[in-house]
């Protein structure tokens, strides 16, 4: 009896143990299918979040070449064409449309939803201490940051523009519609007219809001796209923490407060003010000329025994050689052209502590008279100490007559 008693003891302790192992392996399938299908919501999610945002970045690159073409018209706009006797039709439709883009109130309107979305659905806490969320987060600081930026600057907008409109201008209409103007003889009639209109004060100050304030915004622009782009990527890689290209890709991202200097010197033929501003010298100040033409600058340099024109970070006020680090990049990139064929310039870069003297390193390159975009490496300018930039770009021009065009001035990584 004990025996038996001991047999049906051992068999139900088995039943017992596979009935545990049983509930157990459900509850493991179950946590499973469980976790699968959070995973699977997680995922939808953030699909909807990189959708929204691949939808953002055809906005933000359509304001951005907005901002770009109003900022790199203003040169031309208020240099060469207030210096010109006559206008022609083709200055005053240039000048309209240089009116109509300072004049536009445009505004970045990111689609939130996906965020939203995964808020709400408490699905973001998945992501919690992870570097996509952290991008994510940043993503739309970013966006609530250049809100700021735009509401600012469509106020300004609106302000100048306010005040612009209350001159009351005779012969707008002709500015406005071009296509009005009754041929040559019309057209020598509204000179005067045109002229007072277009440097009228209230009109600098129209001009002068987009130069100082689009290259700011392309810089945020340029920011919020390669943020979006990483988390797009990753989304697509299902990645949840960072690995060496988005290191790479993200470290592409300025911080206007570091510094770190900014790459873009020059953009589609005009300076960015914010960040640079111009000088030049000559042999006994002898004069030469710097003029502003649409999408590009030209240099008119006389056979005299030097010049320079140069771009350099901003002075301030107890800081007249303001340095940045540009020790990050490696290549200075131009896009210049000549007016002879395979005529030489020389650029060079200087740090606070190089002498006016000429003494820094100059790079020779040898130019055509077309388009092209030449690449130095920045180990070339070996008496520069490029943690300490002052001068991030000069042509440096001796003994002979030049005439030479730049496009843009970038520093690559």
């Amino acid at each position: 009896m004990s025996n038996h008693f001991r047999k049906y003891m051992v068999y139900a302790i088995g039943e017992i143990i596979l009935v545990v192992i049983g509930i157990l392996i459900a509850l493991q399938i179950n946590n499973w299918n469980q976790g699968k299908i959070e995973e699977t919501a997680l995922q939808g999610y953030l699909t909807s979040i990189s959708n929204n945002i691949q939808s953002d970045l055809k906005k933000i690159e359509y304001l951005k070449q907005k901002r770009i073409d109003a900022s790199s018209r203003i040169p031309h706009m208020t240099g060469f064409l207030g210096f010109i006797r006559d206008f022609t039709i083709r200055d005053i439709k240039f000048a309209s449309e240089t009116l109509t883009t300072s004049t536009d109130i445009s505004y970045l309107n990111t689609d939130d939803s996906g965020f939203e979305s995964i808020k709400n659905s408490g699905y973001l806490s998945k992501l919690q201490g992870q570097d996509l969320e952290n991008l994510i987060y940043r993503y739309y600081n970013l966006v609530e940051e250049i809100e700021i930026k735009e509401k600012d600057y469509n106020q300004n907008i609106r302000e100048a523009g306010g005040d612009f409109i209350d001159q009351e201008f005779d012969y707008m209409i002709y500015l406005n519609f071009p296509n009005y103007i009754d041929g040559q003889t019309q057209l020598d009639t509204l000179q005067d007219g045109f002229r007072e209109i277009l440097f009228h004060p209230t009109a600098i100050n129209l001009f002068n809001n987009a130069y100082s304030s689009c290259p700011e915004l392309v810089m945020y622009y340029d920011n919020l796209m390669i943020n979006g782009r990483e988390i797009v990527r990753m989304v697509e890689q299902n990645l949840k923490q960072f690995d060496d290209i988005s290191r790479d890709n993200l470290d592409a991202i300025f911080d206007p407060s570091s510094d770190i200097g900014y790459s873009k010197v020059i953009t589609n033929g005009a300076a960015n003010v914010e960040f640079f501003e111009i000088g030049y010298a000559s042999y006994n100040d002898f004069p030469f000329s710097i003029v502003n033409q649409l999408n590009q600058i030209d240099l008119y340099v006389p056979p005299i025994p030097w010049a320079t024109v140069y771009y350099r970070n901003p002075s301030k006020v107890l800081e007249d050689k303001l340095t940045k680090d540009f020790s990050g990049y490696e290549t200075l990139r131009l896009e210049v052209k000549g007016s002879v064929e395979g005529e030489t310039i020389q650029v060079a870069i200087k740090d606070d502590t190089d002498p006016d003297d000429g003494s820094e390193t100059k790079v020779p390159i040898s130019i055509s008279t077309e388009w092209k975009t030449y690449d130095i490496p920045l180990s070339k300018f070996e008496t520069a100490d490029l943690s300490r930039l002052f001068v991030v770009a000069s042509f440096v021009f001796d003994n002979k007559a030049q005439n030479i065009s730049i496009r843009s001035i970038e520093y690559l990584k």
